[in-house]
């Protein structure tokens, strides 16, 4: 399924929200993500540039992905730099 997704500059972490309540920040946070599928809402530093948003493919359905968030697993929502387990489209 596709998500909306930014990725971090500095840290190189792309990271995406599981669910509305789910803000999600990457490894160095300087930038954040919120609102699942119903929004996205983003985050970032006063003196950078907006992130770009962009749709990444996650191999995982939309109530996996609120269990993980909901139940704290945290299996999702966060790609390191070089993780290859979920492909960027």
């Amino acid at each position: 399924m596709k998500v909306s997704a930014i990725k971090c500059k500095d840290c190189g972490d792309v990271i995406y929200s599981r669910a509305v309540h789910d803000y999600h920040s990457c490894s160095c946070g300087n930038i954040s993500i919120d609102g699942g599928f119903d929004y996205t809402k983003i985050s970032w530093q006063p003196n950078d540039d907006m992130p770009k948003v962009f749709e990444i493919e996650v191999d995982s359905t939309r109530r996996k992905l609120y269990d993980d968030w909901s139940y704290g697993i945290n299996n999702y929502g966060l790609l390191k730099q070089g993780f290859s387990r979920r492909s960027v489209v």
